[in-house]
């Protein structure tokens, strides 16, 4: 056998770095998408946040995570009352009578966040003692876990925080003590000038700041609860309107400060620094905005195709990503990357958006048509009537589906008895 070499000329489209950036930020759910801005405005001093826009949407209905994502995108844990954990931790019977009522009264008296807000002379007057006896009950409280609870205000939660971690860094007390509402408003130049510090080191200060807890109470009084942040919101009033959920994440944009830096400053590599970072900042900002107009009219198409499912006066039409695609003039692709992972929450529920899309499946002739969803509830209604002793096995609900004019194979059904939960006619049996 004879060995050549051969050139071959074929096309071959190869993704930028960009493009690939651009796609994953399209893909992104709110919880994620969240993630990455606040990560890029830890790296990027050209970008700026303004805080929680005042429209601010986060809500959610109960709803199952979809069978790709198997995750929830946002979970609390069941813990203790917080009152009744602090209780758990007084030593009974080492102290006086009077001394045990007056530390349970003090519990008794912090507010929703764990804080103590009283004043001592108040609660002294109350209880007929000193002010020094309550201040002395109050120290000792302060010592109990979680640390920060029965503090007066967020500064001094904060700050025994710090301290609980071993932190002595003055500027950083410093920036807690008089610059708490610049970091809640990210105004990161006004504090690097205040402080005459780097914003850099801002910045890193500020993540400090953000893995410290603000509310002592935190994670304290509630149930296990599982749920999924929506990611648009469709509501009916007069008329439908579509509403993306991302206010909460903040409202990002180009630094003005190092904006104007790039046209004063004379220093060539600094300049070249700022512009990379400009540019990189820029392209993020609009890759977010184009991921915006895409939802909004992916969602508007699917509330135009499907609107008396969301009234609840239908069922699902069958309609694939594709169709969607070429009524919107974009690539199937588009389409599956931006209903990936998101949520639709309307009157009704929550669900994903990926099922909002279904194939059809032919009846007789082909003449009629059903979706997957319509199928399932088939199959369910027709277990809900069976015999419980002797259940339908696959193949006879195969037959009985044929009678209503659908055809699937027998592991087709078995299918989708499985998406839905339901078990094998064997373990369905009853005696």
């Amino acid at each position: 056998m004879q060995q050549t070499l051969e050139l071959l000329q074929k096309q071959k489209q190869i993704l930028t770095q960009k493009q690939i950036q651009s796609l994953t930020i399209l893909a992104m759910d709110n919880v994620e998408l969240d993630c990455f801005l606040r990560q890029e405005y830890l790296d990027n001093p050209m970008l700026e946040i303004n805080g929680q826009s005042p429209e601010t949407v986060y809500e959610s209905l109960p709803v199952l995570p979809s069978e790709d994502d198997k995750k929830w995108n946002h979970q609390m844990e069941e813990s203790k009352d917080l009152k009744e954990y602090l209780r758990s931790q007084l030593n009974i019977g080492n102290n006086d009578e009077p001394y045990e009522s007056l530390q349970k009264y003090l519990i008794e008296c912090l507010d929703d966040s764990g804080y103590f807000t009283l004043s001592t002379k108040e609660v002294a007057g109350y209880f007929h003692t000193s002010e020094e006896t309550v201040t002395n009950c109050l120290d000792e409280l302060k010592l109990l876990e979680p640390v920060g609870v029965f503090s007066s205000d967020l500064k001094e939660c904060l700050l025994r925080q710090l301290e609980a971690l071993g932190s002595e860094d003055p500027l950083l007390k410093q920036m807690i003590k008089e610059h708490l509402e610049d970091v809640a408003h990210g105004n990161i130049g006004h504090i690097s000038r205040s402080l005459k510090i780097p914003t850099s080191q801002v910045r890193k200060y500020m993540l400090m700041i953000g893995t410290l807890n603000p509310r002592p109470s935190t994670g304290f009084g509630i149930k296990k609860t599982e749920y999924i942040v929506p990611d648009i919101i469709i509501k009916k009033e007069e008329d439908w309107e579509i509403q993306l959920n991302d206010g909460w994440m903040g409202n990002y944009q180009i630094n003005d400060y190092y904006q104007n830096m790039i046209l004063k400053t004379k220093d060539n590599e600094l300049r070249a620094y700022f512009r990379e970072k400009a540019s990189r900042a820029t392209f993020i900002l609009q890759n977010v905005e184009q991921r915006r107009k895409t939802l909004m009219n992916v969602t508007q198409f699917l509330l135009d195709q499907q609107l008396p499912y969301f009234e609840g006066t239908g069922p699902l039409h069958p309609m694939t990503m594709a169709e969607a695609a070429q009524a919107l003039g974009i690539h199937p692709s588009t389409v599956s990357r931006a209903v990936k992972g998101k949520y639709i929450q309307y009157p009704k529920e929550t669900v994903p958006m990926k099922n909002l899309f279904s194939q059809s499946v032919s009846g007789i002739s082909g003449s009629t048509t059903r979706n997957a969803k319509e199928i399932q509830e088939m199959i369910r209604r027709r277990i809900s009537e069976e015999n419980k002793r002797s259940p339908y096995s696959d193949q006879k609900l195969k037959e009985l589906l044929e009678g209503d004019g659908i055809f699937l194979s027998r592991r087709a059904v078995a299918k989708y008895r499985e998406l839905m939960g339901i078990k094998s006619s064997f373990n369905r049996k009853e005696s």
